[in-house]
């Protein structure tokens, strides 16, 4: 890997910096570069050509043709011409990395990539950011990203258990967040610009980072889903919660309202030039988690309140008017960054309500990665650490049966049935996020349902046949 250290005080000078509007601007590609250990380009090589083809390459194929969707391009040439590149870095990295799998969506992290930075630098930034920040999903199931839903699911119990008792009425876990948490929100920003300075705020900061804003974004919608409750339509709530709100960068009025906050809570860091919020955190992040110091379970912080959607009614002179439903104000991303390191200073990882190290294994990103490049692992043993599932994520474990004074029944023996579990908490979320992803690309929802279900009878007739033994 050719990396080179930054000095761990830079690191906070960026991540001061990407809580500014509009992020890194100018200085992105050599700040990115730098936070990904990268200090030289590599250029494309003609000869990957003649390299063995990787398993996932037609899927890779099917998602290329069908990406520059949401960041379109002025003619049908130009997309053309950046779909033939993004499929060619793609088949390039995955040729040279076979240890890894491609994931539906990962193309949409690869594209940022693509439109930001030079040529020489795009193939060692993306082998770099997959190896050592989403290397977690590129194995061979969706687990470990599951893994991620429980983490943030553990983290709204704790920031806000009444809204989170709301939010698991619906579903067991935010399954709403899944394309957000597997593709750093590559997926569903709507603009370059947007999802450029969230890559900014991300990059330098641990992978972890990426469960605080999605949690953030999660916090912003409450208002929209007691207004959902209220109005006894809760079965709206995925399809709400699935979608990012309206964003805009930066805007001083809808700040002030964004942060503004009941006197019972404590005010968000204002965003301004001239006053940066500090980062309590900043220097325990340049760390590995393994080595950070678990809080005390007697804190009691006051809580956190996130800006949430507001709206006035549209006045109509009709009389009497005409139901409409309240159009939400945008929301700030500069403002959600800045809460989102709100919630890492005052519930960091460590905290024991969210269990980090009882759902992440220690081969997880969220623990092997480092500010410094050298106390991360080489980008073979990243490689190698794919393939063992049972070290990145741990089966959720089961609920613990009620004891009941009864007589006990003679019945077979019957191996543990964790597998069923984990295995039918997995086809959910593949599920959604098929759904997800065909109908953003306009692919073929019906044909990835089919396979899904064909992977699913077989995966749930192996597990039946375990059990029966």
């Amino acid at each position: 890997m050719n990396s080179e250290n930054t000095p761990l005080d830079q690191w906070d000078d960026y991540r001061l910096l990407s809580l500014e509007e509009d992020g890194f601007r100018q200085r992105r590609v050599e700040i990115w570069s730098r936070l990904l250990h990268v200090s030289e380009g590599q250029p494309m090589d003609p000869t990957a050509s003649d390299l063995p083809s990787h398993p996932d390459e037609r899927q890779i194929r099917l998602d290329t043709e069908r990406s520059f969707v949401l960041y379109p391009v002025d003619t049908k040439a130009d997309k053309d011409e950046l779909q033939n590149e993004l499929h060619e870095l793609l088949v390039q990295l995955f040729r040279k990395r076979p240890g890894l799998s491609y994931f539906q969506g990962y193309h949409d992290i690869i594209t940022v990539l693509l439109l930001t930075l030079p040529s020489e630098l795009q193939l060692s930034c993306a082998e770099q950011l997959s190896l050592q920040r989403v290397r977690d999903s590129m194995g061979s199931t969706l687990e470990p990203v599951l893994g991620l839903l429980r983490v943030t699911r553990n983290l709204i119990r704790l920031v806000d258990p009444e809204y989170a008792a709301l939010l698991e009425q619906t579903a067991p876990l935010p399954y709403y967040a899944l394309s957000n948490l597997l593709t750093m929100f590559a997926h569903d920003m709507p603009t370059l610009p947007l999802i450029q300075h969230t890559f900014d705020y991300l990059l330098c900061r641990p992978p972890i980072m990426v469960v605080y804003l999605a949690t953030a974004v999660i916090l912003s919608r409450k208002a929209d889903v007691q207004r959902l409750e209220e109005e006894g339509e809760e079965g709206m709530l995925h399809s709400l919660m699935s979608a990012l709100p309206t964003l805009v960068d930066h805007d001083t009025d809808i700040v002030e309202e964004f942060l503004s906050l009941n006197d019972n809570s404590e005010k968000l860091p204002e965003i301004n030039e001239d006053e940066i919020p500090s980062m309590d955190q900043s220097e325990n992040m340049n760390e590995p988690l393994g080595q950070l110091a678990a809080p005390s379970i007697d804190e009691s912080p006051a809580p956190i309140v996130v800006g949430e959607s507001s709206s006035e009614p549209i006045e109509d002179e009709c009389d009497p008017p005409l139901p409409t439903r309240p159009k939400p104000k945008p929301q700030v991303l500069t403002a959600l960054l800045a809460a989102s390191d709100q919630l890492y200073n005052r519930y960091p990882p460590t905290h024991p309500s969210i269990r980090l190290s009882s759902i992440m294994g220690p081969q997880s990103v969220v623990f092997t990665w480092s500010a410094r490049a050298k106390d991360m692992p080489s980008s073979d043993e990243a490689e190698r650490m794919v393939q063992r599932l049972d070290l990145i994520v741990y089966p959720e474990p089961l609920p613990v049966p009620e004891q009941k004074n009864t007589p006990r029944r003679p019945h077979k023996r019957m191996s543990n049935n964790t597998g069923l579990i984990v295995g039918a908490t997995l086809v959910l979320g593949v599920a959604i996020a098929v759904s997800v992803y065909g109908n953003r690309h306009n692919g073929d929802p019906v044909r990835e349902l089919r396979k899904t279900g064909q992977w699913l009878g077989g995966l749930l007739t192996g597990v039946a046949e375990r059990i029966a033994r």
